[in-house]
């Protein structure tokens, strides 16, 4: 009986390990809005850099859940909003997102993006905003330059963009 205790113990204990750390892989696929969904109506003509788009501080905080999206989140009205920030099921981490939201800087003829743009053991350094060759908007997360091998804890990235209408 001890040695079928132990065996089971250990193999609990590998399972949660395995578990823990399954999240801490990199995020390095594109990001994309589909045209037909810019929050404009406009869908962006050349791939390349996005041209005036100005992306806010990065929001990175462990372990709130979220999705890696394929596709940003237009963030122009409340509604926009509160479908955004449902994904976490934290209270309080749905306030610190609305609250960066609300203080993004809102300016004539740009739209406002959201997106969930890596999950992992880091935080990159940053993102850059595409547009790839079928026209769509991407969120590109940039390289860490030196990767953790391995997490307790994912961190949950979240990007802002603000876009200028096309």
């Amino acid at each position: 009986m001890p040695r079928t205790l132990g065996t089971l113990t250990a193999a609990l204990v590998t399972g949660t390990a395995l578990a823990l750390t399954a999240g801490c892989g990199s995020s390095s696929s594109s990001i994309a809005m589909d045209p037909a969904s810019d929050p404009a109506g406009n869908p962006s003509s050349t791939p390349g850099p996005v041209e005036g788009a100005q992306v806010l501080p990065l929001i990175s905080m462990t372990g709130i859940g979220g999705q890696a999206s394929t596709t940003a989140a237009p963030l122009n009205s409340a509604g926009d909003i509160t479908r955004f920030v449902r994904q976490f099921p934290s209270p309080l981490t749905q306030k610190r997102l609305r609250s960066a939201i609300v203080a993004a800087p809102s300016t004539p003829g740009h739209d406002l993006v959201g997106q969930v743009v890596a999950i992992g053991c880091d935080r990159p350094p940053g993102v850059t905003v595409m547009v790839n060759k079928d026209g769509r908007v991407e969120l590109v997360p940039h390289e860490v330059a030196s990767p953790l091998p391995e997490c307790l804890a994912a961190v949950t990235t979240i990007a802002i963009a603000l876009l200028p209408r096309s």
